[in-house]
């Protein structure tokens, strides 16, 4: 049995970490209309962190919200459209906030939630270049032509790809910070103590 005050706590909390993910979603939204930098949204943080946070129950609102926001960047960007890659990011989204919300049970949450985090950056961005790496002509089907997704990318974009990778770890690692003083200051009790005995 839970008492008020940790039930408010979780409340608090839930609904804090639902405005982070929505702050992160607005602000992805935003990149485009603003010309802010590319990949600079807290995707992973989202989704690992997101789903740390809230737990095995409600792993799936950070993956709702990330997919909410693919599809509204697909439908504003009728050239691009929802593609290909709006599948393989909601695939990414999903197994990310799956193990998230396992690892949820880890004592050190936060060094956790970073770790994990940036792990997921790198295997985010290695997936949606190598998915890249596939579907682009430009690109050469070979060892060499996969290396150069990875790294800089087709020489006629601008910046290179290795940029992506460092504006999204800048920040999910602003995310989590900011996750991080949540789950500090509205964090549950780690057992709930049994009925009669004294706190």
């Amino acid at each position: 049995m839970t008492s008020p005050r940790s039930e408010q706590s979780g409340t608090l909390s839930f609904a804090w970490i639902l405005f982070l993910l929505l702050l992160g979603a607005g602000y992805r939204l935003a990149v485009p209309v603003f010309d802010l930098p590319w990949n600079s949204a807290p995707l992973m943080a989202m989704a690992f962190g997101g789903s740390m946070l809230l737990g095995a129950r409600f792993w799936w609102v950070p993956v709702a919200v990330l997919v909410a926001g693919d599809l509204l960047l697909g439908l504003r960007n009728p050239a691009e459209g929802v593609a290909g890659y709006t599948l393989i990011s909601a695939l990414v989204y999903g197994f990310v906030a799956f193990v998230g919300a396992r690892a949820a049970r880890s004592l050190k949450i936060w060094p956790m939630m970073w770790c994990g985090t940036l792990l997921c950056s790198i295997l985010f961005y290695a997936v949606g270049n190598t998915y890249t790496w596939l579907a682009w002509p430009g690109y050469e089907k070979t060892l060499a032509g996969w290396w150069l997704s990875q790294t800089t990318g087709l020489p006629e974009y601008s910046p290179q790809a290795w940029v992506f990778l460092k504006n999204s770890l800048i920040a999910d690692t602003l995310w989590c910070a900011l996750a991080g003083l949540v789950y500090v200051v509205f964090r549950r009790p780690l057992a709930v103590p049994a009925a009669g005995v004294a706190r």
